[in-house]
């Protein structure tokens, strides 16, 4: 049975005829499960928008460009991984979301505790908890009108809250929690912000076995 791996190796090649595109690490050694991103190397020096040669609409990603190489680890919002080293270029992409390093960290720790890693799985999930308690104090100093309290305070008595998200056994659900509790924080403190699980979700959903 063809892998999205496969697939998406061949719509790149399709999107970028000019291109030289190859395929490395467990998807190139055949040993890709279903918790595997696509490491590929595009050489070209045409043009790459990334969203237009993936096919698909960005929900995270982390950009590196060293020299004439520019490194994107993306998260799609179909819930594809995919690292790309695009050399010759600088390729373009989309602009990022409000809450991009948290979702990106998080895409990271469902893939991790999918395969037991759970050292670093937790440790990512625990990183966007700290976060959340951050902006649980930074509502509290705006609603008290002051950063100083000798004293514990309504807020305060919230912090343990952001446990409800974890749990025996750590799974990629809990990453996904995770994010919803961080979403739920934000948006108390910023009422604008609107979390969008679906990179999430969809990564959950298409690396789990049916």
């Amino acid at each position: 049975m063809t892998t999205w791996h496969e697939t998406c190796l061949a719509d790149l090649s399709r999107a970028l005829p000019e291109a030289r595109v190859e395929p490395y690490g467990s998807v190139a050694e055949g040993a890709a499960d279903g918790w595997s991103d696509l490491d590929v190397i595009i050489t070209t020096e045409s043009p790459v928008e990334i969203e237009t040669a993936l096919s698909g609409e960005l929900w995270a990603f982390q950009s590196t460009l060293s020299g004439e190489e520019h490194v994107i680890r993306a998260v799609l919002v179909d819930g594809r991984r995919i690292d790309m080293t695009v050399r010759g270029v600088e390729a373009t992409l989309s602009d990022l979301a409000a809450d991009n390093a948290v979702r990106f960290d998080l895409a990271l720790a469902a893939a991790k505790l999918g395969r037991g890693s759970d050292l670093i799985g937790l440790h990512l999930c625990l990183g966007a908890l700290r976060d959340a308690l951050v902006l649980g104090m930074e509502q509290r100093d705006r609603e008290l009108g002051h950063a100083h309290h000798r004293e514990a305070t309504a807020h305060d008595r919230d912090a343990l809250r952001v446990l409800d998200s974890l749990g025996a056994p750590l799974e990629p659900a809990t990453a996904l929690r995770t994010y919803e509790t961080y979403g739920a924080w934000r948006r108390a403190l910023e009422p604008t912000y609107v979390p969008d699980p679906r990179g999430l979700e969809a990564l959950i959903a298409r690396s789990i076995p049916a």
